[in-house]
């Protein structure tokens, strides 16, 4: 019965004029990338490369970020990044619930 609907559908690709190699790599499952999770929070400044170490805090109260190797000055867009620190916000709180619960011994 799959062999009968291949047939089909590569009579109805080859009508519309579509190449069957072509959708044979929509076929393919799409690579995911390989995730790198940091030892410390921070990013790269993007002039010099130096490791700038940003804590939770400091991005939600949107503090400037300054990089000790060439000084540039890094700060957030608080308009853009509305939702985000909302984000962040939430997060922070249910990090700091389970602390709690976990200093109560309830964990």
């Amino acid at each position: 019965m799959a062999n009968w609907f291949a047939k089909i559908k590569e009579s109805v690709l080859k009508f519309f004029g579509v190449s069957t190699e072509s959708t044979k790599l929509v076929d393919k499952k799409e690579e995911v990338p390989e995730i790198e999770i940091a030892k410390q929070p921070g990013l790269n400044c993007p002039e010099c490369g130096t490791r700038l170490i940003i804590t939770m805090d400091a991005l939600l109260n949107y503090e400037p970020v300054n990089c000790h190797g060439c000084g540039l000055q890094l700060t957030i867009d608080q308009e853009k990044s509305k939702s985000s620190i909302e984000s962040l916000r939430k997060l922070k709180t249910g990090l700091n619930e389970a602390e709690s619960v976990k200093k109560r011994g309830q964990l």
